[in-house]
């Protein structure tokens, strides 16, 4: 009900020089995940994952639920990873095709109870998996490990779609060393989670400055 003066533009050329820009520097068999959480950081959720999509970004990520449903009623039929999902959305993020982030054993069996309520119509459930590995905020620990693997054999309906971590300090050389010992714990961590598994599964732990 403001009024302001104040008008923000969104040039969607400069979006997409500035995706071909980071697409350049990596490898042909390197996806990318592009953040569109909180709206596309208040430049409009859908008009903004519509041209990643038309530029064929292969994954998206929100925060929470309610925004991947947004895009999922506007045509976007991008994988989406919910990054901050509830137990209470567990049932919408399953009906709209959405990938939780599990970043714990709790979560994880929440999930898993969920899910055994819809066996009979979804064939496959897709989650990600946050490893710790040093920002101490969410995330499986290594001694959570075998549990979580556990869980997954006995349950072979969830399928995970990828696992990945946070660098800390990625953006500040000073932190290089710290930065590299996290990349050797979540490689040690996420070899023995795929091995266990037995298919294969996207590792990501790369941020803009990573």
């Amino acid at each position: 009900q403001k009024a302001h003066e104040t008008v923000l533009e969104i040039n969607l050329d400069s979006l997409v020089h500035n995706l071909n820009v980071f697409r350049s520097m990596l490898k042909p068999q390197v996806k990318m995940m592009a953040m569109v959480k909180a709206f596309s950081y208040g430049s409009g959720s859908f008009e903004i994952a519509n041209v990643l999509q038309q530029h064929r970004v292969d994954y998206l990520a929100v925060a929470y639920a309610d925004e991947g449903i947004d895009l999922r009623k506007h045509n976007i039929h991008l994988p989406i990873m919910v990054m901050n999902p509830e137990q209470k959305s567990f049932e919408s993020i399953i009906q709209y095709h959405l990938e939780p982030e599990i970043f714990s054993v709790k979560s994880l069996q929440q999930f898993i109870a969920v899910a055994q309520q819809h066996k009979s119509s979804v064939s496959e459930f897709g989650i990600h998996l946050e490893l710790e590995t040093g920002m101490h905020r969410l995330g499986i620990e290594e001694d959570q490990l075998d549990e979580v693997i556990e869980l997954l054999l006995q349950n072979q309906s969830i399928k995970v779609k990828s696992v990945f971590s946070h660098l800390v300090g990625s953006e500040d050389a000073t932190h290089d060393q710290f930065t590299e010992h996290q990349i050797v714990s979540f490689k040690k961590m996420s070899d023995k989670l795929i091995a266990s598994l037995g298919y294969p599964v996207l590792r990501h732990i790369a941020n803009s400055a990573g």
